[in-house]
């Protein structure tokens, strides 16, 4: 059985979500909220902020941006041009300047 995450989402009510790590394709933040993308399904938008929860994730998260936290499974490529990341959904997902050598190092290895 892989890793579980449990999160807690406010959808009028209290409600537990348990995501099995490998489907979660990347966490997007925005100010004291997080979203959660998985592979297959609907998001799932938490109150709680990015960094709580990546704490909780294993090595194979990576923050490559203040609002972005990504699964390095779920990669397809990296455009050095554009400083962005393109995962298998088709999302263009952006790389910080303060990120941006380290994570290129980083992902460039585990290619």
């Amino acid at each position: 059985m892989n890793p579980q995450l449990f999160i807690s989402a406010d959808l009028g009510h209290q409600h537990l979500f348990s995501f099995d790590l490998e489907s979660i394709m990347r966490l997007e933040g925005v100010r004291n909220y997080t979203r959660f993308i998985p592979v297959k399904g609907q998001p799932v938008i938490t109150c709680r902020s990015l960094g709580i929860y990546l704490e909780r994730l294993p090595q194979q998260f990576v923050r490559v941006h203040k609002s972005y936290v990504i699964n390095s499974r779920y990669i397809l490529g990296i455009n050095p041009h554009s400083h962005s990341i393109l995962m298998t959904d088709g999302t263009s997902i952006p790389i910080s300047r303060r990120k941006r050598t380290t994570i290129m190092r980083l992902l460039g290895k585990s290619r």
